[in-house]
């Protein structure tokens, strides 16, 4: 049994970061100042993105995208309806057609082969969502979207990190946005940031972003504790003296505390369309320095696990010419309420259900892969710092319970 247990989520706080954040405070200029501009020149730097704009939620920012670009009620936007729910509910707010598109089996990503049959005179964009921060084949997507004059719009809410044939995602298509919420990698406590290679797109919604209001400073100031609250939860040799112990008493009762948690939880200050303020931008610029640290070392963890169990279990199938970041490690289960129990009784805690199939949004139409999946896949976190015994561990243990994996 692990010592120091693995929590479903691992959010991080950077060396430094509690110091920044009370000298800016006593500072007073926690909503407008320099970071944000130096924030979005590093982030930048970090993608490769000609142009960077912040704001209040990686789902604000492809509204943002969306109107600027020209779409309006009723216009039809292709997604996959494997998917996180955030995505297509803000869409169908907005008064957009969602045209659903099945999952693939292997890559868990929009199905590519269904995009082009699904196009009729409504659909004016693609939006690509790299779930679980593993890739998309963008090279079929964007020739697809060229035959057709359709945008592409990349959600990379999870795909900070992650690339294909050398380009960051996020920065192929004409836009794309992230998300700096709830576990990311990088994380400043609410907040998202779009990219584009368009500079008069980019300038046009920095014009438009004036007229939004920054959040009120109190809620702000009650965020940021916030997030260090959850940090400390995450905190694995925490975790396992605390939350680890109630989710095992609440999976007796085929409970998981995060998602009745998600049930009772009020609208969040993210969900909010806002500036993004002085603050989190220097939180945001402080985690990017080591951001890359993080990411390699959770590739390097999903590398060598992969190796040891590879041949016993089916594992997501990515583009060849993709790096993926490895948000979250993925599994298909054929019981996953069995399958999640059976890895906490070994100290590894798992999603459920980070995403599910979306297509009720639309209508009655199902889509049978979309329904596998969401009825299947089971994520969990991979620390970054994990040794070698461990992995070995975690290896041994789904090995031996490769009966209930697909």
């Amino acid at each position: 049994m692990l010592l120091k247990k693995i929590p479903k989520r691992n959010i991080l706080m950077y060396p430094g970061e509690l110091k920044d954040v009370f000298s800016l405070v006593r500072s007073g200029d926690i909503l407008e100042g320099p970071f944000i501009e130096e924030f979005e020149e590093a982030f930048k730097a970090f993608t490769g993105a000609k142009e960077a704009v912040a704001v209040s939620s990686g789902r604000f920012a492809m509204d943002l995208i969306l109107k600027e670009l020209g779409l309006k009620k009723g216009d039809g936007v292709i997604i996959s309806a494997y998917n996180f729910k955030g995505v297509p509910r803000i869409l169908s707010q907005e008064g957009l057609e969602l045209q659903f598109i099945d999952a693939d089996k292997d890559t868990y990503q929009i199905d590519i082969d269904q995009i082009e049959p699904a196009i009729n005179g409504k659909t004016k964009a693609i939006i690509v969502t790299h779930l679980f921060g593993q890739l998309c084949d963008m090279d079929r997507i964007s020739q697809i979207a060229s035959r057709h004059n359709l945008l592409v719009i990349e959600d990379a809410a999870h795909a900070l990190g992650s690339y294909y044939k050398g380009a960051h995602a996020g920065t192929i298509g004409r836009a794309g946005f992230f998300s700096f919420s709830g576990s990311k990698t990088l994380n400043t406590s609410f907040g998202g940031m779009l990219v584009t290679s368009d500079k008069a797109l980019a300038e046009s919604i920095r014009d438009k972003l004036r007229d939004f209001p920054f959040p009120d400073k109190k809620d702000l100031l009650r965020e940021i504790p916030k997030k260090w609250i959850y940090t400390l939860l995450t905190k694995r040799v925490f975790y396992s003296l605390t939350e680890y112990p109630l989710t095992l008493l609440m999976s007796l009762f085929g409970e998981d505390p995060l998602e009745v948690y998600k049930k009772i939880k009020g609208p969040e200050i993210g969900d909010r369309k806002m500036r993004f303020t002085n603050l989190q931008a220097m939180v945001g610029k402080r985690q990017l320095g080591y951001v890359k640290d993080i990411i390699e070392g959770r590739r390097r963890v999903a590398e060598k696990l992969m190796e040891k169990i590879r041949p016993f279990i089916t594992l997501q199938k990515i583009p060849s010419d993709g790096k993926a970041s490895y948000f979250m490690f993925c599994l298909k289960a054929k019981d996953k309420m069995t399958v999640f129990k059976k890895l906490l009784y070994k100290g590894i805690d798992s999603n459920l259900a980070y995403a599910s199939d979306c297509s009720y949004m639309a209508g009655d139409k199902r889509f049978q892969n979309a329904s596998e999946l969401d009825g299947s896949v089971i994520t969990f976190n991979l620390p970054y710092d994990l040794g070698e015994k461990e992995i070995f561990y975690i290896a041994g243990t789904l090995k031996g319970m490769k009966e209930l994996l697909c």
